[in-house]
């Protein structure tokens, strides 16, 4: 649990700058229409729900707080490398380092947290389809009742229109325009998905922040599309359905979709102001969503690596003893493996001389049947000569992939190491600098 909670952490993290970013784009695109802005927090709500994503020289994140976000772990990433992005948390078999008391406390109080958000949904749901006990069928997906307030859309899979009762023609007409405009752009599915990110992130004030700006946004696209189709004449009109339906709270679970909930005064304003696009408007409009989607959806993609940043990280992990767990752990964790390896476990093997390292790796037999070929075990050299450079008393190295039925062990010595370099490699990497030496020296071969 801890570990998804700190991926939840790395995900909130990248999120709140998306966030910022949308709602500085919303101020930008003020004259156009909203739904523009209600499309881009599908971005956001990508970030929130989906721990991954792909790489873009178009990206918008910053590579500070990207890898800031990928850095929670207790674990330092290879940067500046053909791998992978973010290193799971590893098992080691002789003793592992224990997770820091306050990260265990605070998935526990994050999982309570859910726990409570998710009772409050449930309870006022089934609060209200009590109050639509008495509610009749009028026409197709459409009911009255007498005890509503306002207007809404309920139900997922079969989505169903209530409306209070011996409400005039005329408002009647411009509610069930706008609830069945809801329906149509599928808002009763994304806004529950909306509502499960906020519960998954409760405890950041900017998703807190995401939801109910969304939520306008949402109403305002929808009071918009029903003056699209229904002609700006009714503006007046439809301003004042709104005030005479409009709800003292926000209700804040993920459905229903209330006609009269969301910020009533921002959207009398905004009903009354609108005026029909300009071409130049709305092109400029798709142009900016399209390319800020794109930039906030990926993650940052270096075009040239920093080769010192990752050998300056793993340098401060130097220790003399196999026995020193954590730093080892640290190192092994770090090694710079093709993305078709997962980092798994580590066994310290100091009962007597010689003593060594198992470091075992996740892959499929596809990928294990190719580095079963010496030519392409050129990776396990590398790492192997690395890890003698900065564990002094590690005599040999075995690298373990196991596919889930077979296993494949590629072993390295000290001996063989500092043969291939031509020098003692503890010795030879006693400064940060002469470790970089030799760390440029095996990228290069």
């Amino acid at each position: 649990m801890t570990n998804t909670f700190l991926t939840i952490l790395n995900m909130s993290m990248t999120a709140s700058y998306v966030i910022l970013c949308i709602i500085l784009i919303r101020l930008l695109l003020k004259k156009a229409p909203k739904i523009f802005s209600y499309g881009l927090w599908s971005v956001a709500g990508f970030r929130l729900l989906c721990p991954f994503s792909f790489k873009s020289i178009l990206s918008l994140v910053p590579m500070n707080t990207y890898q800031q976000a990928s850095q929670i772990k207790d674990i330092a990433p290879a940067s500046g490398l053909n791998v992978r992005s973010s290193i799971p948390a590893p098992s080691a078999i002789t003793s592992t380092k224990p997770m820091p008391m306050h990260i265990r406390i605070g998935a526990y109080i994050w999982l309570a947290g859910i726990v409570v958000m998710l009772i409050y949904s449930v309870v006022s749901m089934l609060i209200l389809k009590n109050r639509l006990q008495n509610a009749h069928h009028k026409v197709n997906n459409i009911y009255e009742s007498a005890g509503l307030k306002t207007p809404f859309v309920l139900g997922i899979f079969k989505p169903c229109i209530y409306i209070p009762e011996e409400l005039p023609a005329e408002e009647t007409n411009y509610i069930i325009r706008h609830e069945q405009t809801h329906i149509r752009r599928i808002d009763h599915i994304i806004k529950p998905f909306a509502f499960m990110a906020l519960s998954i992130h409760w405890f950041n004030p900017l998703v807190w922040a995401a939801f109910f700006l969304m939520s306008n946004d949402m109403e305002l696209s929808c009071d918009e599309q029903v003056l699209e189709e229904m002609g700006v004449d009714i503006k007046k009109a439809y301003s004042m359905s709104l005030l005479s339906l409009a709800t003292e709270g926000r209700i804040i679970n993920g459905s229903p979709l209330a006609f009269g909930e969301s910020n009533v005064g921002g959207r009398i304003k905004n009903v009354l102001s609108y005026k029909k696009p300009t071409f130049w408007i709305v092109l400029i409009a798709i142009i900016t969503v399209v390319l800020a989607g794109i930039g906030l959806v990926s993650n940052p993609k270096t075009i040239k690596a920093d080769e010192n940043s990752y050998a300056d990280e793993i340098y401060k992990y130097r220790t003399q003893y196999v026995g020193d767990n954590s730093k080892v752990i640290n190192i092994t964790a770090s090694l710079p493996v093709p993305d078709t390896l997962k980092y798994s476990q580590v066994r310290l093997l100091m009962d007597k001389p010689p003593y060594g390292i198992e470091v075992t790796y996740k892959t499929t037999p596809e990928a294990m049947k190719s580095f079963s070929n010496e030519n392409n075990q050129v990776i396990f050299d590398r790492d192997s000569i690395l890890m003698f450079s900065l564990i002094k008393n590690a005599d040999y190295v075995n690298f373990v992939l196991n596919d889930g039925n077979n296993k494949l062990s590629v072993g390295r010595t000290r001996e063989w190491a500092n043969n291939a370099m031509g020098k003692d490699l503890w010795k030879s990497s006693a400064t940060q600098e002469m470790f970089n030496s030799i760390y440029l020296k095996v990228i290069e071969k």
